[in-house]
């Protein structure tokens, strides 16, 4: 209970101070400005807020464990233990164990369930802003799945659903295995006659185990693509809105395709391997949550909530350095998404050895 309850308060503060940074204000511009319902404006915030899960749950480790450890030491709890021979390390092993449970929790809100959340939400708005034809969409990302899993990722440089065309698609078909079969590029693409019509284009050809087997050129073909360009426009998905799996699948295809802006690329593997890492955040902050929450007198909670927030900015601050040398390629976008971890999880391992020394 002594990290339960200050980790509910967290969940709590920090989600309301991320949707008071941002979400708030598109919301009162969507009832005010663009005349959504008001209950739709309030289905769309429910049903985003998983997005906001991986961001808030580090926070509230960290800030449930700088206010435990604050409170056990202001009433001499932590020095009485280690008087009667129990080390530092067993006091601190149980919120090792509830940190790591919350990572695995934040990995699937950052993997699957959050970007699935997001997706709903702005489907839900779109649906009431768009009722007819969607605005033109450059960099056009559009994935189709069964339940054998993913089918079909559609690449494009640009979507008019108005005209019904899509410009410069590359279309990736994979097999039951989850194999790469057939590449195709065109020109472009157009709706006709309830089909869509690839012009100019050229097919790669592969095996079952996703080896490169041929290649033919073509004037005209049809493609095997079932959705319409209104249902095109509604399921088109940002890749914040991809599910891990599929995002990296979209980054393999774009390399494939020689005219994909390599910057764009660096950009798309910098936010999948944030992805990756933030959750481990949990573990991170609980290092250095634990040695820092202690003090030689009781200053109460709000001392921990100042302190939580001071090493948060830190943090996410170093993040965005990394994220921004990650996309430039001036480090390894994979080096620069796991820094952050790495020099945290050093300065908490450091105060620990000399917690316990």
């Amino acid at each position: 209970m002594e990290l339960f309850y200050p980790f509910l308060f967290g969940i709590a503060l920090f989600t309301v101070l991320f949707m008071a940074t941002g979400p708030i204000f598109d919301m009162v511009n969507l009832v005010i400005r663009d005349g959504v319902p008001v209950w739709m404006v309030f289905k769309y915030a429910v049903v985003r807020l998983p997005s906001f899960v991986a961001y808030t749950l580090p926070m509230s480790v960290l800030l449930a464990t700088i206010v435990a450890f604050g409170r056990l030491s202001g009433d001499h709890e932590i020095m009485a233990k280690k008087s009667s021979g129990i080390h530092f390390l067993r006091i601190f092993a149980p919120v090792f164990v509830f940190a790591s449970l919350i990572t695995g929790i934040s990995y699937l809100f950052n993997e699957y369930i959050g970007p699935e959340a997001l997706y709903k939400a702005e489907r839900i708005v779109a649906s009431r802003l768009h009722s007819g034809n969607l605005p033109p969409v450059r960099n056009l990302k559009f994935a189709s799945a069964s339940k054998n899993g993913l089918d079909q990722i559609l690449i494009a440089q640009s979507f008019n659903q108005k005209k019904g065309i899509i410009h410069d698609p590359v279309i990736n078909d994979y097999n039951k295995e989850g194999n790469l079969s057939r590449i195709t590029h065109a020109k472009m693409a157009i709706w006709k006659n309830h089909s869509w019509i690839l012009r100019d284009g050229e097919i790669f050809l592969f095996d079952s185990k996703g080896m490169f087997e041929s290649r033919m050129s073509f004037k005209k073909a049809r493609l095997n693509l079932k959705q319409g360009p209104h249902r095109i426009g509604l399921m088109e998905r940002n890749p914040d809105e991809m599910e891990s799996p599929l995002l990296k699948r979209t980054i393999l295809a774009m390399e494939k395709d020689p005219l994909q802006n390599k910057d764009q690329i660096r950009v798309l593997w910098m936010k999948y391997y944030i992805r990756e890492a933030l959750p481990f955040a949990c573990l991170v902050f609980a290092l250095i949550g634990a040695p820092s929450g202690i003090r030689p007198v009781r200053s109460g909670s709000q001392a921990g909530v100042a302190l939580s927030v001071l090493i948060i900015l830190i943090y996410y601050f170093s993040m965005a350095v990394c994220k921004s040398l990650g996309q430039n390629g001036t480090l390894p976008e994979l080096f620069a998404a796991w820094i952050p971890n790495l020099v945290f999880s050093g300065i908490g391992i450091l105060l620990l050895i000399k917690e316990t020394s």
